[in-house]
């Protein structure tokens, strides 16, 4: 799916759905991908980008939007065969490098306690992570393209905005499977947070909304993330603790 000149979403069985997570390109002279899904897609990506006149060294970064394994499930693989640098928060690097274990379901607390011998089915092979970003920093691809942190799924969480596209790449602050909803509570470690970054967005000069889950938002964006926002105002310390 193009979603605008630049971001195109790729989809499909592989891309998208309940058991994985959109990815995206971002159409330079290099190409930069946004998330990789679950384990087993880098070939499929490569595939994909080929379609778009991109070779495997044309591939130039590859962006986490956050550490959960649909994400970046073929990350390292992906990292492998085209040699792109990484980039993802500074937060969230010790889930993507290894050097911390992928934690499980956030809540109930009691949970992630009783799959903790399954952890197998959430982590994924460990990638360097080349450029450790930070809130505010630009990344020179597209024209300049700013990095929000918006913490609350994970520590680490990140929005991406390419202000000429007036486009915003969230992973998954939210969701749009059946609707704009806040993304899985099972796995969001601070809700209350995740409230508070879903508000940091609306300042921003937004058209389109390219969501890690669900079809993209191309026309008027802004305003419908505005009227969730305003659904759950005053209730931040009630989501806080479900």
């Amino acid at each position: 799916m193009r979603v605008t000149d630049r971001i195109i979403q790729v989809g499909g069985k592989w891309g998208s759905g309940f058991l994985a997570a959109n990815v995206f390109f971002l159409l330079d002279s290099k190409l930069t991908v946004v998330d990789t899904g679950f384990k087993g897609r880098a070939l499929p990506i490569l595939k994909e980008a080929r379609l778009h006149g991109y070779r495997a060294s044309d591939i130039a970064n590859v962006i986490i939007t956050h550490h959960h394994a649909d994400h970046m499930g073929s990350l390292a693989g992906l990292e492998k065969l085209t040699g792109a640098k990484v980039v993802a928060h500074h937060s969230d690097a010790p889930y993507i490098d290894g050097t911390q274990p992928q934690p499980g379901p956030s809540r109930p607390a009691w949970l992630g306690k009783a799959l903790s011998p399954f952890h197998g089915l959430w982590s994924c092979a460990p990638a360097e992570v080349d450029i450790p970003a930070n809130d505010s920093d630009e990344l020179p691809i597209l024209g300049g393209i700013k990095v929000l942190h918006t913490p609350g799924h994970t520590p680490g969480s990140i929005s991406l905005y390419l202000k000429q596209e007036r486009a915003l790449i969230v992973g998954d602050l939210l969701a749009n499977r059946f609707g704009l909803s806040l993304p899985s509570r099972m796995f969001t470690v601070n809700l209350a947070q995740e409230i508070e970054s879903i508000n940091r967005i609306l300042s921003l000069d937004l058209e389109v909304v390219c969501f890690g889950h669900g079809p993209p938002l191309t026309h008027n964006a802004r305003e419908s993330i505005s009227r969730l926002a305003h659904k759950y105002e005053g209730k931040f310390v009630r989501v806080s603790k479900q």
